[in-house]
């Protein structure tokens, strides 16, 4: 008795699931980004209204990759508020956003790869 495999097809599904977590990985980077700046948003110390409306995302899901900050050059003090200076006490925003985003990584990820491979 024999059995045989068709290693077309095998190789066919491994480079779609090659093809699927790559995807999935760009959702993440996604969802990751979205999550991080919502946080900072919310929790950034408010005078003005400016530094809050120009925190950003940048995402590459080529990479699967994104950063989250201030791009806009006129929120450079964005950095004074983040780290703190002499006589300014730090009030972090961005860190404690991406802890909070990093922390969530584990279930972006579970739920990307549900939605992108076969069952």
């Amino acid at each position: 008795m024999k059995i045989d495999i068709d290693g077309t097809a095998v190789r066919r599904q491994l480079y779609r699931m090659f093809h699927d977590v790559d995807a999935a990985g760009a959702d993440v980077a996604k969802e990751w980004a979205a999550h991080v700046q919502k946080h900072a948003v919310d929790h950034v110390a408010v005078d003005t209204g400016f530094l809050g409306a120009h925190i950003d995302k940048r995402v590459s899901k080529a990479k699967m990759d994104a950063t989250v900050g201030v791009f806009e050059p006129d929120g450079y003090y964005g950095q004074f508020i983040e780290r703190g200076t002499e006589s300014i006490t730090a009030d972090p925003f961005l860190e404690p956003a991406a802890e909070d985003g990093n922390a969530q990584v584990p279930e972006l990820t579970r739920r990307a790869l549900d939605r992108h491979l076969p069952s």
